[in-house]
């Protein structure tokens, strides 16, 4: 339940924003930053977040991220000013920080190795399922009770989910030391840098931020190699630090492809939320079915091969968005998020297995946090590429087309990196 919240709180907002952007009468680019305030914090806090569990325990941390999240919930409920949201928004994303760096851990401590890649799988599944969801229950309610009523559903099943965490998860404390202080402050702040400058690309002085992030994100990764305080070594070496790579243009290239797809589908086709998020489902659907069966040929197959294959098929499906126009087929769109949702499946479970696999033991919550980090810097980077085309380029059509062109590039990449990730022969 907890795996849940994160994605469909993310695709259910995707349906939401053009509603959001009327009520408070914002441009689409600036109301983007309700799913970007979410992410900012999630994606520079999670691998420290990650660390945490490590020493203080990986159960009292995912106790209290899904405890923050259904007290966020209701509150995002109550008020109304668009500044007090987006601080709700930025609090929520820590506490999915705390869910989401803990809850691979505490599956890959209970089950062997020989039976991890299911369990991720089934994990994974858990993920689309809320992927899936959001688009058609958001819409619906959206349509029938507006866009806050979300964050009801959220808040209940977020509490659920703590009384569940309370019967079954422990909360014995880690076996890792106390992380460094400085080396903990320098990557979110490094990654708060590289976001926020990628999400105001038409100014120059917002834009001088990214290669200061990536200066700072590269100088504590190379200290990390040299003197481990935040992250293990091996953890550092070439085939995980391809495989986080790999997660981290994978995210970039598709993440915000909902939100791109929901804004075409409702401003430029005209149709209602709940037919939008009908449409937009059909991607994660497949993603949920095919989880399972995609973390069990990564038990059975070099997972980095299968994720590449994933990787491709990605590609090939973004590729095919670029001949989307005002008349484009609905029955090809969705032809096409079948495709992808192939794609997701067949990355997701196995390249998650592959870093997990490459992992000691006592590094579990770490490793998860820092894959984490990629992908959440890569879906808050995927968000920031549409505020900013959308921010320079007036007309919709040609912004969407030019965010697609970008992703195509950041997709191949990842299917690149995903191929050097794989387990040299002899």
């Amino acid at each position: 339940m907890a795996s849940f919240l994160t994605p469909f709180t993310a695709s259910s907002i995707a349906i939401a924003i053009p509603q959001i952007s009327m009520e408070f009468k914002l441009s689409l680019a600036e109301v983007n930053w309700f799913a970007n305030s979410f992410l900012i914090s999630l994606s520079s806090l999670v691998l420290v977040v990650g660390r945490l569990g490590d020493w203080l325990g990986k159960g009292r941390v995912f106790h209290l991220g899904v405890a923050l999240f259904g007290v966020t919930s209701l509150i995002i409920f109550l008020i109304n000013g668009y500044v007090s949201l987006l601080m709700c928004r930025f609090i929520q994303g820590i506490s999915a920080s705390m869910i989401v760096s803990s809850s691979v851990p505490i599956l890959v401590d209970t089950f062997p190795k020989e039976r991890r890649g299911f369990a991720i799988g089934v994990n994974v599944m858990a993920v689309y399922i809320g992927s899936s969801l959001g688009p058609v229950v958001g819409g619906y309610i959206v349509n029938q009770f507006g866009w806050r009523a979300i964050f009801v559903l959220k808040a209940l099943t977020a509490f659920i989910g703590l009384i569940a965490a309370v019967l079954f998860i422990d909360l014995k404390r880690g076996t890792s030391p106390k992380p460094n202080i400085v080396r903990s402050l320098l990557t979110p702040t490094s990654i708060a840098l590289i976001i926020l400058g990628a999400s105001n690309i038409d100014n120059l002085l917002w834009v001088s931020l990214i290669p200061l992030g990536l200066v700072i994100l590269t100088t504590t990764l190379m200290l990390e190699r040299r003197s481990p305080k935040l992250l293990h070594s091996k953890l550092l070496k070439k085939r995980p630090l391809m495989a986080n790579s790999s997660a981290l243009f994978n995210y970039s290239a598709t993440y915000a492809l909902t939100i791109l797809l929901s804004i075409y589908l409702q401003r430029i086709r005209g149709l209602q939320p709940s037919d939008a998020g009908l449409v937009l489902a059909t991607q994660p659907i497949v993603q949920a079915a095919l989880s399972p069966i995609a973390g069990y040929l990564a038990d059975r197959y070099e997972p980095s091969i299968t994720a590449s294959i994933g990787m491709f098929i990605i590609s090939a499906g973004i590729g095919s968005l670029l001949l989307i126009n005002t008349e484009f087929s609905i029955i090809n769109l969705v032809l096409i998020l079948i495709t992808l949702g192939v794609g997701f499946a067949l990355f997701a479970s196995p390249n998650t297995t592959a870093i997990m696999n490459m992992s000691p033991k006592e590094a579990y919550g770490t490793a998860t946090a820092f894959l984490a980090t990629m992908r959440f810097l890569g879906q808050a980077l995927s968000t920031s590429i549409i505020t900013s085309i959308m921010r320079i380029e007036s007309e919709l059509m040609k912004a969407i087309e030019l965010s697609l062109m970008i992703y195509l590039s950041l997709s191949v990449v990842g299917a690149i990196l995903s191929l050097l990730a794989r387990e040299s022969k002899g």
